[in-house]
């Protein structure tokens, strides 16, 4: 009986090792499985007509670009975007055909946010795209109806931003932030709708695929 006990307790513990070290194994595969991803924002406003224009401090020297300001008012009003104010490319016409690029990440992904631009962005998951907080950009790129996401409609007919959350985040030019984990609250799996609330046109739709999808 004594090397019957002895036997038992050996395989248990050889079992439990094992299972042990398995667990560790799945913890470590699902870390390298895991991967950052950066969310970039651009925009080419030119310094000095901007903040002649808007006010002191709108847009910041840079290598972003020099769009005049009211060469980026013109081609608002040709075009309802600027082109160069954007997340990463903004659309995808690889297959002939422009759509919305996606940003495709698995659960626990970790996002960084990047602004290689000039001025202020966000990065706001609204349930619908529309028009962010600054009426005149609203007008100009035809998002008449704000997002509630992106502004409060106060009872004069004035917008306010919302405030910032981890689904709402305001990044200043030049200057990079976490961003959203992939699976959590502010970035749920399934396919999400991401803006700009100050140049609603910039628009990401990021997907976060299930692991019964992942394949």
């Amino acid at each position: 009986m004594k090397w019957l006990a002895v036997g038992i307790g050996a395989a248990l513990l050889f079992s439990s090792t094992a299972k042990g070290n398995a667990q560790v194994e799945d913890a470590d595969n699902t870390q390298k499985q895991q991967k950052t991803r950066t969310i970039r924002m651009w925009d080419a406003c030119d310094p000095d007509s901007f903040n002649a224009a808007v006010g002191s401090g709108t847009c910041t020297a840079g290598h972003h670009g020099k769009t005049l300001f009211q060469d980026f008012i013109g081609e608002m009003q040709s075009d309802r975007i600027a082109g160069a104010w954007r997340f990463n490319p903004l659309l995808d016409a690889s297959q002939g055909d422009f759509k919305l690029v996606r940003l495709e990440l698995k659960p626990g992904d970790q996002t960084i946010i990047q602004n290689q631009g000039g001025e202020t962005h966000t990065l706001t998951r609204v349930n619908k795209y529309g028009g962010g907080f600054i009426p005149v950009l609203n007008a100009l790129s035809g998002n008449l109806v704000p997002a509630p996401e992106c502004a409060k409609t106060l009872s004069d007919g004035s917008l306010v931003p919302q405030p910032e959350s981890d689904a709402n985040q305001f990044v200043e030019a030049g200057k990079t932030e976490a961003g959203p984990t992939a699976g959590s609250a502010a970035l749920p799996q399934g396919v999400s709708q991401w803006q700009c609330c100050i140049h609603p046109w910039m628009r990401l739709t990021i997907v976060v695929k299930g692991h019964e999808n992942e394949h």
